[in-house]
């Protein structure tokens, strides 16, 4: 039975696996889909409507930024959805971001048990 979609809009592989069992720990049965690029987490957003959003903002062929500004004139309600987990410390990151839409703004660890946890407390939170 399914509780829903979770989206990884991120390029790393092992920041998605890390991210992606921290979800199945809180919640087993929830569907993980993963975008690598802003055009594949456009097309899975819309489609799909996942219940929640993971964003990298750093990716190879784009900005996350590029990405919900799309979202914002687009197809504002799902951005409730979109949680910026991200390298960037920036305070203007974390600005932008959430001027943009994006339900909140973490920076990644490089700790990946602290990645873990900070990916698991989210999805307890906004799964629940």
């Amino acid at each position: 039975m399914s509780q829903g979609i979770v989206c990884f809009v991120e390029d790393s592989d092992l920041d998605y696996e890390v991210g992606m069992m921290a979800v199945r720990l809180e919640h087993p049965h929830v569907e993980i889909v993963r975008a690598k690029c802003c055009t594949e987490g456009k097309k899975i957003i819309e489609e799909r409507v996942p219940k929640l959003v993971f964003l990298d903002l750093n990716l190879a062929r784009c900005k996350g930024f590029e990405l919900l500004a799309h979202l914002a004139d687009t197809f504002p309600e799902c951005l409730r959805q979109i949680v910026v987990l991200t390298t960037s410390s920036s305070p203007s990151d974390r600005e932008m971001a959430l001027k943009l839409g994006a339900s909140d703004f973490y920076t990644k660890s490089p700790d990946p048990d602290q990645y873990l946890s900070t990916v698991r407390k989210i999805a307890s939170k906004l799964l629940s």
